[in-house]
């Protein structure tokens, strides 16, 4: 998977982070920018997986890290990377559920997510919550996707999220369409259909199996239609008002 990625993003690939996502080290950059952090400050990575994104922005901007995933093997990998980035007693990651988090009203000073709305069934809970944890003026920076159109067995997606962060109580300061993702995540998927027998040799069959379901599902050749046309990229920055 490693090598797929280097080979589709370059110079932009986050080696050491080494995520299980598209983030880039352009877009890693922007979020560290955007959420305006500094010592003595916490951000909570909301859907860490294994830590690596909010790792990263938690070194780049010496504050604190709480991350939280629903993934109790993410949340173990992640806490063993601490060390790696060098955040040893400021970084900790707990199993949690993004729609109802254990946390105190204005508790961050800022919030990250990494492509995981997306999967979250109930967007405008979601958003209300993160809203909630957040401090007056806090931000929250995030990847996600638009979508017209999803695959089968998607949770409901939505084509403008603008909506529902001003519902929960977010200015947007930037929102934007990530130029050329799509077609990078269009030639990913094709090396990792082209890859298959390799990769189930290092990653065994049901993990490569789930992997080649979502492509070509995402890309049409389970029903036809190609979603990747219905779906763009964005990387957004809000404020809490």
């Amino acid at each position: 998977m490693r090598e797929s990625f280097r080979e589709v993003y370059g110079a932009d690939y986050p080696e050491e982070v080494t995520p299980l996502s598209y983030v880039t080290l352009t877009l890693l950059r922007r979020i560290a920018q955007a959420v305006s952090l500094g010592s003595g400050t916490t951000l909570i990575d909301l859907g860490c997986g294994r830590g690596g994104p909010g790792l990263w922005v938690a070194r780049e901007t010496s504050a604190s890290l709480v991350g939280i995933d629903l993934s109790s093997v993410g949340i173990e990998q992640a806490s063993r990377r601490v060390k790696e980035f060098n955040v040893e007693g400021r970084a900790q990651f707990e199993v949690s559920d993004l729609t109802a988090l254990r946390f105190a009203n204005h508790t961050f000073d800022a919030a990250m997510s990494v492509d995981v709305l997306w999967m979250v069934p109930d967007k405008q809970a979601a958003l209300r919550e993160i809203a909630r944890i957040l401090r007056p003026q806090a931000r929250f920076a995030f990847t996600n996707w638009d979508r017209d159109l999803s695959p089968p067995g998607y949770p409901p997606q939505v084509s403008d999220h603008r909506p529902l962060l001003r519902d929960a109580g977010f200015l947007i300061e930037t929102y934007e369409e990530i130029p050329g993702a799509e077609a990078k995540r269009r030639a990913l998927y094709m090396r990792i259909i082209a890859s298959r027998k390799a990769l189930i040799q290092k990653m065994g069959e049901e993990a490569v199996e789930a992997l080649m379901t979502e492509a070509r599902r995402a890309l049409g050749f389970e029903d036809g239609t190609d979603y990747l046309a219905h779906s763009r990229r964005i990387f957004v920055a809000a404020r809490k008002g």
